[in-house]
């Protein structure tokens, strides 16, 4: 009887990283090293309070906060992937990391271009 209920569950819940999974990760990780770099200079502040307190914690403890509670979510939603909801979620979070990113990259070239101290 287990063991027909763990072989149900494996034929069911398969792990599996589409490509829009892949590029959370890396897309949540770079939000990650971009929000620390600008922690560090002093020039942002975290506005997600639960990150905030893991920041104040230590550099370290946010980033694997960060990375922990997304990739378990991503986990949960690659398990339960032939669900429709779960592959637009999963796409729909690449989509909100990739925006994220591309606003970190455009205030990073602001910064580059307006902060005179940083190349004088």
């Amino acid at each position: 009887m287990e063991q027909a209920r763990g072989a149900a569950w494996s034929s069911n819940a398969s792990f599996y990283l589409s490509p829009a999974s892949v590029a959370l990760l890396v897309l949540n990780l770079l939000d990650g090293l971009f929000t620390l770099l600008f922690l560090q200079l002093g020039v942002a502040e975290e506005l997600n309070p639960l990150m905030r307190v893991a920041y104040e914690q230590s550099p370290l403890f946010f980033m694997f906060s960060k990375l922990v509670i997304v990739n378990a979510g991503l986990w949960l939603l690659c398990l339960h992937r032939r669900l429709r909801a779960s592959r637009i979620a999963i796409r729909a979070g690449a989509v909100v990391y990739a925006i994220i990113v591309v606003y970190h990259l455009a205030f990073l070239t602001h910064l580059v271009l307006h902060w005179p101290f940083l190349f004088h």
